[in-house]
């Protein structure tokens, strides 16, 4: 995250504090966090304790951001699983193109991607950005990613994973932070 951090400064002037603190879903400090970022790589289920606090946390105006680290299918089906545990009357949706989170700061069409993910996508070497999200109240409150995104954040993606190259990841997680942060 360092280096998103940065690179969100850089291209914003918004100041940024180089820190994070883990916390589990069930620490009532979630409260005190202006976003939460979740992810993995495994299946992995959440505690009644969790869901009751993300639950609560979304619906009080947090805000949620998630990938699947590389891609991996385990913990994009135990994400989806999970979140509608969290907000069962809510639906993970696909994001439009034309939704401000892919026009600010960086006006997105399209990203490059891993050579795995360029090999899943019949060898093309760039796509349109996909992200998830649940609406609450007319902005997003959850903004997910299926493909990896930190790999490029540390300018180190692994190209066996299925995600965005290096560039695509630190726009769209730029575009990510900027949401939150306006929203």
């Amino acid at each position: 995250m360092r280096v998103l951090l940065q690179q969100f400064n850089l291209r914003t002037d918004i100041p940024v504090k180089f820190g994070f603190q883990e916390l589990r879903l069930s620490d009532p400090a979630i409260f005190d966090a202006p976003l939460l970022y979740i992810t993995g790589h495994e299946t992995f289920q959440l505690s009644a304790a969790e869901i009751k606090n993300l639950r609560d946390y979304l619906k009080k105006g947090g805000f949620l951001m998630a990938e699947a680290c590389c891609g991996r299918r385990g913990f994009h089906t135990s994400f989806i699983q999970e979140l509608q545990k969290v907000l069962p009357e809510y639906n993970l949706a696909p994001i439009p193109p034309e939704a401000q989170v892919f026009t600010l700061p960086n006006n997105i069409k399209s990203v490059g991607i891993t050579p795995a993910l360029a090999f899943q996508q019949e060898n093309q070497t760039a796509i349109p950005p996909k992200l998830l999200g649940i609406e609450m109240d007319g902005r997003y409150v959850v903004i997910y990613s299926p493909y990896g995104m930190a790999g490029g954040w540390e300018m180190a993606q692994n190209p066996y994973a299925f995600g965005y190259d290096d560039a695509g990841a630190l726009s769209i997680g730029e575009n990510i932070l900027m949401y939150a942060i306006t929203h």
